[in-house]
């Protein structure tokens, strides 16, 4: 492991997302469990959440990181584990739709990190190669300034 700083910020980031998201949101959980457009709203609006935070956490992990893959999967269950736990040991009124809540958020959390990590891989691409394109020599008068100093 390279860079093992980045990681763990990015893991317990992560996590402290994760944590941040279930504390604003516990009170419209219950909402999804309303019959009609208004439930699933809410539901799509929980996989929409989840998809756009993981996505960029996983785009800004993939452009920084060099083989972000498993980490990036990782980020994405440390995001939702906080709700799943709330969901199953909080009543929070899905009786029937909690296994529907449950799988929705699963499915937007690993989509979004998996749509993050090829943004990221792309973004970085075209950052190393603008750097190829962009580089210039250096002018002589700062290669080696200080072998014009004078020695007293």
């Amino acid at each position: 492991m390279t860079n093992w700083q980045r990681t763990f910020a990015f893991i317990s980031g992560a996590l402290v997302f994760g944590l941040l998201f279930i504390i604003i949101s516990n009170s419209f959980i219950q909402y999804v469990a309303h019959e009609g457009a208004t439930g699933y709203l809410f539901l799509f609006g929980f996989g929409l959440i989840f998809l756009n935070l993981n996505f960029g956490i996983s785009r800004r992990f993939a452009i920084k990181a060099l083989n972000p893959d498993g980490i990036a999967y990782t980020m994405a269950f440390l995001t939702i584990l906080p709700t799943i736990f709330w969901v199953y040991t909080k009543n929070v009124g899905l009786s029937a739709l909690q296994p529907a809540f449950v799988l929705t958020v699963i499915f937007s959390a690993f989509l979004g990190a998996y749509y993050g990590l090829r943004r990221g891989a792309i973004k970085r691409q075209r950052y190393i190669q603008r750097l190829r394109d962009e580089k210039q020599d250096i002018p002589n008068s700062l290669k080696r300034p200080h072998d014009d100093l004078n020695k007293n």
